[in-house]
């Protein structure tokens, strides 16, 4: 790269990435498509369980299947926590550490909180012209 300016490097980065996000672009409506063909299929291998009680059809092309997937999510935390402390059920809760929260307290104390492990790194970022930077 000892022949190119600092300019054209940019200038190709920033086609490259548009090429990209064009193909992207076009890749998620294509499989926008199929998503659509898949779960109307889904539903109706679905309704056909439904109707005859069975499970799993297998076929020479394949085999479909029901699976039960399980998902939980907070609607109210306040009661969430509250629920958790009165029936001493900490497993119910994910362990984790909000990166915002820990830099904010880094930053105000100058420690990092004991038991977390916090880093930072540093990447290149490319915009296009017209863009205002703060530095």
């Amino acid at each position: 790269m000892a022949d190119h300016t600092i300019a054209n490097v940019i200038e190709t980065y920033l086609k490259l990435r548009r090429r990209k996000e064009v193909i992207e672009t076009e890749a998620k409506e294509h499989v926008s498509d199929i998503k659509a063909k898949l779960a109307k299929l889904e539903a109706w291998i679905q309704a056909k369980s439904d109707e005859t009680g069975v499970k799993s059809f297998k076929t020479d092309a394949g085999t479909a299947f029901l699976t039960t997937s399980d998902f939980a999510s907070v609607g109210n935390w306040e009661a969430v926590l509250a629920w958790v402390k009165k029936n001493n059920a900490w497993d119910l809760l994910a362990h984790g550490v909000n990166k915002k929260s820990a830099r904010q307290y880094i930053e105000a104390n100058s420690a990092v909180p004991d038991g977390v492990n916090f880093g930072s790194k540093i990447s290149v970022s490319v915009r296009k012209a017209g863009v205002k930077v703060d530095a």
